[in-house]
């Protein structure tokens, strides 16, 4: 279920689970003023079609939006942003500051969609600072709506585990730290951007022909693997620098790579891997049931963390491949994998 809706009177989308001081007194102040047939505020993904409608009610001291009659799944509680939200959205703004990009907070785009912080630079880009849950689907379309305005959405998450949207759009992640306070500079290590290194198709690289799934054809093939010695301070001058750029690979996951590399994995393909926003990955691929065809592995783009492996099953929460973080702890088989 997702926080997300429509304020129609600025064309603004909101995520009602951390909203701004401002747009909290904005949504509250509905209290009250909505009827039906009114469209002021409007659910981005309501569950039943046509009954997107919502009012504002208070309860206990609290203020929620909820559908009229016939709408679906409920209510949502209208809260401000955390202390997390802001300070990694401050982390952000002086990283892009930093990097010689004039950077700003809730930057609402033409098409109406809110970057939590706009970096304007060659490349501009929005840096959307995800802490509540969204599905693949609502990533997908936010972030091609940003595109429609020219902004090329950079999503940022400090989960330890990544969300489902991790990968599936322009996506940024970074190591375990507190935010309590506002970190450091360069503190933030960069995790899930890649490098593109060319792979004889052997054993030793892939488990299968990444071209066929059959036997290896002793070719050169893209391998992903990650790129170190980032921090969060660097990618806010890379990205919109234009010096990393999103990758879509044949199993339709996203990268930020270089643009070499993106140009040596088309190369290597034969096919263009740039990605496009408007044409986004298919919604819930990652949280299909996992089928063990030879017709899944070859097309399920769900490839390993550490190695950048393909997994041979798409298992939810599945993030490693079985040679990096084996499923089942067997005794040393004295034979080399």
């Amino acid at each position: 279920m997702t926080t997300r809706v429509l304020y129609v009177p600025a064309n603004r989308e909101l995520d009602l689970s951390r909203l701004s001081e401002s747009d909290y007194q904005t949504i509250a102040s509905l209290r009250g003023k909505i009827g039906r047939g009114d469209r002021v505020l409007l659910c981005l993904e309501p569950a039943v079609a046509g009954h997107d409608e919502m009012f504002v009610r208070r309860r206990d001291g609290k203020y929620y939006a909820s559908h009229f009659a016939g709408g679906g799944h409920g209510t949502h509680e209208i809260a401000r942003e955390s202390d997390e939200h802001k300070r990694q959205k401050e982390y952000w703004h002086r990283a892009g500051d930093d990097a010689g990009f004039p950077s700003t907070t809730e930057f609402t785009t033409s098409t109406g969609s809110v970057l939590d912080v706009a970096i304007h630079g060659p490349t501009r880009t929005g840096v959307e600072v995800q802490l509540s849950r969204i599905n693949v689907s609502t990533a997908g379309k936010r972030t091609a709506r940003s595109h429609r305005a020219g902004w090329l959405s950079l999503w940022f998450t400090a989960a330890e585990r990544p969300p489902k949207w991790f990968h599936r759009v322009p996506s940024v992640g970074c190591n375990h730290i507190p935010w309590d306070d506002l970190p450091p500079r360069g503190s933030a290590v960069a995790t899930g951007l890649r490098r593109v290194h060319p792979a004889k198709c052997t054993a030793q690289n892939f488990d299968s022909c990444p071209k066929n799934n059959h036997r290896h054809c002793g070719g050169d093939h893209p391998k992903l693997r990650p790129w170190a010695g980032l921090t969060l301070d660097h990618v806010a001058g890379l990205v919109p620098a234009g010096q990393a750029v999103p990758l879509m690979t044949t199993g339709r996951t996203v990268y930020l790579v270089p643009p070499n590399d993106l140009r040596l994995y088309e190369g290597l393909t034969g096919g263009p891997a740039r990605y496009n926003p408007e044409l986004p990955p298919d919604a819930d691929r990652a949280s299909a049931k996992p089928t063990h065809s030879a017709s899944h592995l070859a097309d399920s783009g769900v490839e390993c963390e550490r190695c950048g492996q393909r997994l041979l099953w798409k298992r939810p929460g599945r993030v490693l491949c079985e040679r990096c973080d084996p499923i089942m702890r067997l005794p040393i088989s004295p034979y080399p994998l």
